[in-house]
This record gives structure tokens, sequence and C-alpha cells, in this order.
């Protein structure tokens, strides 16, 4: 992007922000803001932390060691390992850094939510994305991180496979497993079809099946009637545990809004709109 942004650039980005957190604060959301750079303490760094260390812009200041933050969510996760937040859903808006790339982050989490918890974060989100930005959503990719435990079984699961999932590369897959696997049947349907044909092999009763359900079902009820499965995208962190969701324009490669269910220092279910 570039490094300067002039008159009326600057002041629709900061009114969209203002109109963001307006919005969810008057649907009872704690609006909070955290600084841009974090305090990194060494000893608590998890593996997630250390693997994302690459993506991240870090540098040392005597015995300390300070990030731009990357990720509000993991932000908020580094937070409440010593500290309580004290807010049942919140909302936010700031930067990012990501790969020497400055974003601005609109975001909203519920925690320790049940599922109409996370409905209402969706509608709300949806609502805000079609009546305060005029933006239409086009189609809705869906998935589940724990769909593999229903498509594979234990001895199944190798870093080798996985990485040949999440290149698509199918004639790789056959080989680790066979033509007539359920995965590599999937990844040949197309994706708009992948839900349906799941009924042909998987038991339907499965809660990651009754999850992936019931998130088309919602997003067909806000009139959102293309929907497509992605089994290819791997977890950012070990601690998202659950569905996911990414609203698109046609035409576009980058969502307009995408979120999910996370489990770790805090159990939550948040979306985030990344502005350019």
């Amino acid at each position: 992007m570039d490094y300067v942004r002039y008159n009326n650039d600057v002041i629709n980005r900061k009114q969209t922000e203002l109109s963001f957190l307006n919005y969810f604060n008057k649907r009872n959301y704690e609006v909070i803001d955290m600084s841009f750079i974090e305090k990194l303490q060494w000893s608590q760094l998890t593996q997630d932390d250390l693997n994302s260390l690459n993506t991240r812009s870090l540098w040392k200041n005597g015995d300390a060691f300070y990030s731009l933050r990357s990720d509000w969510t993991d932000q908020i996760q580094h937070y409440s390992r010593e500290y309580h937040l004290n807010a049942s859903r919140v909302s936010y808006a700031g930067l990012v850094s990501i790969n020497e790339h400055i974003y601005t982050n609109l975001g909203v989490e519920v925690f320790n939510p049940n599922k109409q918890d996370m409905l209402e974060c969706f509608q709300d989100i949806y609502h805000f994305i079609k009546n305060m930005l005029a933006l239409t959503v086009d189609f809705a990719v869906i998935g589940h991180y724990q769909l593999f435990d229903l498509l594979l079984k234990d001895e199944e699961h190798t870093d080798e496979l996985y990485f040949a999932i999440s290149e698509r590369n199918i004639s790789k897959i056959s080989k680790i497993l066979d033509q007539d696997h359920p995965v590599v049947k999937l990844l040949k349907t197309p994706t708009h079809q992948q839900l349906d044909f799941l009924t042909t092999f998987c038991d339907e009763s499965h809660p990651t099946y009754q999850s992936l359900q019931y998130w088309k079902q919602a997003l067909e009820s806000s009139g959102i009637n293309h929907i497509h499965l992605d089994i290819t995208t791997m977890p950012p962190k070990s601690y998202y545990v659950g569905s996911f969701i990414q609203l698109y324009e046609n035409n576009t490669r980058t969502p307009i809004a995408s979120g999910g269910h996370y489990n770790g220092i805090l159990e939550g279910f948040g979306f985030g709109i990344q502005l350019n």
C-alpha cells in the first residue's frame, strides 16, 4: 500500500472504523483497543507463536522482545494468559502487520459462546456488511477444522497427507491413500456439491457434520445460497478447532469477512473484515 493516504481516502477509512465501532457498541459489544506493539514473553511463547514468527515484524530491545500485532484474536489470547478480559463480547478496529504489509482489521469476538451467540455474531457482521458497507455477499465458503477426524482413519493422519491436501495435489493424495478413498472422491467433486456428497459416506449424526449443516442452513436463511465446502484450508493456529466461514463477492479472491470458532486460553467465535 502507499505510505501516505490523502484527504477523502483517510476520512472515509476513519469513518468506516468509527461506524463499525458505533454499530457494534449499540449491539452490546464492548469496544476495546490494544497496543499495536506487543511485548512478547519469550518463556510463554507457544509452538503456534514460534511458527508465526517469520510472518511478524519482530525486534529485540535489551532483554525484551517486541512485535507488531499480526492478529487481534491472537493478541487477545496472549493478553488472557496473564489478565482477565472483562467482557463477554468485544469489537475492535485497528492495524495489523502481516508479512511486512499493514492492514486495518475490523473485528468482533464472543467468548464462551453457545450456538445462538455464534449465530447472532454472524448475523450482526452480515447486517453490517449489507447495510453499512453496502456490499453484496455472492457466495460463502465453509469448512471445519476437525473434518478430517470424520474422513480419515487414525493411521492416515500424516503431515505428508495434510500438505498434499493443502496443495490440492490429488495425484499425490491418491498415492498416499487410494483412488476410492472418500477424501479423493470429495476433492474431485465440485465444491458447491461437496456438502451433499458428504452424506454418501459419513455419519450424519457426527458433530462436525452437524456443525457444517447448521451453518449451511444459517447462510441460506440469510439469503446466501451459493455455498462451497473447503477441506484444503489448514488451521492457522492449533486453537482453531471448529467451523469457519468466509464471505465473498463474485470475482474476488479476498473474502469480505472471515470468521470461525476457536478454543485456546479463551474459547470464542469471531469475525473479521480486513481493509486494504
